[in-house]
């Protein structure tokens, strides 16, 4: 890999992992109300979620990508749908540092990544446009897409970071804060439909 195709592929990964999407908007917003005790958990759950998705096209893209195209096709809806549930559960919450909150554990994170088609889209492109032309084997793929899922889990950390110390903010304007974090689900819900 030249040099000049890695440095696009790195600016690409940055850019499309920074870029507010849905698993940054939910961490932003868990730590904003729920803090690190309890977004750890999602947090997990995102990242273990990232690296599944990341093995699924992986896999997809070596061995049957002809198959791929309906599945995505099938999980926008689905993605979109359940993006929405999120921003209205956003729209509507308080601040609240209950364990046990809908939207701050494990299995949402993971799920959320499993139907968070952005990633989708960014994982394939990653794929078929940078490393698959220069690492042909599965492992090598495999072990590519160990990176794309660390840069992927620094953003979503860095998102959290920023919730962590916007704490004190979102006590005062909670409702303002979670309608435009609702917007903004609603809004990558619309692009997943749209594309």
């Amino acid at each position: 890999m030249s040099i000049q195709i890695l440095g696009t592929m790195l600016l690409y990964m940055v850019i499309s992992s920074f870029t507010p999407g849905p698993g940054n908007i939910l961490a932003l917003n868990t730590m904003i109300s729920r803090g690190w005790k309890v977004g750890k958990y999602l947090l997990f759950g995102i990242a273990i979620g990232y690296l599944t998705v990341q093995c699924i096209c992986t896999i997809a893209i070596y061995g049957v990508s002809e198959y791929l195209s309906p599945a995505l096709n099938v999980m926008k809806y689905v993605g979109a749908a359940y993006l929405i549930w999120l921003a209205i559960h956003i729209m509507l919450s308080k601040p609240d540092r209950t364990v046990h909150s809908v939207n701050s554990g494990f299995c949402t994170g993971f799920v959320m990544q499993l139907v968070n088609v952005k990633i989708y889209f960014y994982i394939i492109t990653l794929l078929t446009a940078y490393i698959q032309p220069v690492f042909s084997k599965l492992w090598q793929m495999l072990l590519m897409g160990i990176f794309v899922v660390a840069v992927g889990c620094t953003a979503t950390l860095t998102w959290a970071f920023l919730g962590l110390k916007l704490q004190g903010a979102y006590i005062k304007h909670f409702k303002l804060i979670n309608i435009i974090l609702g917007i903004l689900l609603f809004y990558c819900s619309i692009n997943i439909i749209r594309s």
